[in-house]
């Protein structure tokens, strides 16, 4: 699966180019996480990530490729250890597969990648999604703070996350709280997301007559998905 190549390449060149660096080796362990969502108070927070007017961004995108052969955890900008007030706030996944073709098990791994993008819940860092915008804010609690908190131990909750599902190689966890950064790659949010909901569409059955489907503008752009769709339609014939 290279859908997603293009944006993973760009996402790669632009955080090249701020400056990112490699947190991996800061992860002692995970950051403590909660079995449900823990609501933070606004009187009991520090800050927001990605609150205010700053921009906020979160996408995942999923290849097969060699473009990553290894775990790793990044950050572009300032450490939650290194903040006093609201920032901008980006978090890209970018999570390297198996060869796992077009078939229910890859329908399957698409859905646990989707599910594990939203279900992390670490302790003093509550997460506000807008599916919709595909933003997310964070709001981080006073005492998670004087405890700490940092994007490696963060990074590495979802990490772990992310490595339990069937098929998964590698994952790369990138934070961003650089502003020009999460500006340039919010863009491609929407298109990640296209190429997400069209692959399941794709595996839900989608109706052969490309002229009247709503996904068509995406296959018309991404490499390589319309060929999985007429490859799906030809195999229920």
């Amino acid at each position: 699966m290279e859908l997603y190549n293009s944006i993973i390449n760009t996402v790669l060149d632009e955080t090249k180019k701020a400056g990112i660096v490699d947190i991996t080796d800061n992860a002692k362990k995970s950051w403590p996480v909660n079995e449900n969502s823990e609501l933070v108070m606004m009187k009991d927070s520090v800050f927001e990530l990605g609150g205010g007017n700053n921009p906020s961004t979160n996408y995942t995108l999923v290849t097969t490729s060699d473009i990553m052969d290894e775990d790793g955890i990044f950050l572009v900008g300032k450490d939650i250890t290194e903040m006093s007030s609201d920032t901008p706030f980006a978090r890209i996944v970018i999570i390297k597969t198996e060869e796992i073709g077009e078939s229910e098990e890859a329908y399957n791994a698409i859905r646990d990648m989707e599910f594990a993008r939203y279900h992390v819940y670490p302790k003093g860092y509550m997460v506000r999604v807008s599916a919709g915008s595909n933003q997310e804010q964070v709001r981080i609690s006073k005492q998670a703070k004087a405890k700490g908190i940092n994007f490696s131990a963060i990074g590495k909750a979802y990490l772990d996350k992310y490595k339990a599902i069937d098929h998964v190689l590698n994952v790369r966890i990138i934070f961003i709280t650089d502003m020009d950064t999460v500006n340039a790659l919010s863009e491609y949010a929407k298109k990640a997301d296209d190429i997400t909901k069209s692959l399941t569409h794709i595996y839900d059955g989608l109706a052969t007559d490309c002229g009247h489907c709503d996904f068509k503008p995406v296959c018309d752009e991404v490499e390589g998905m319309r060929e999985m769709h007429l490859g799906m339609v030809n195999k229920g014939k």
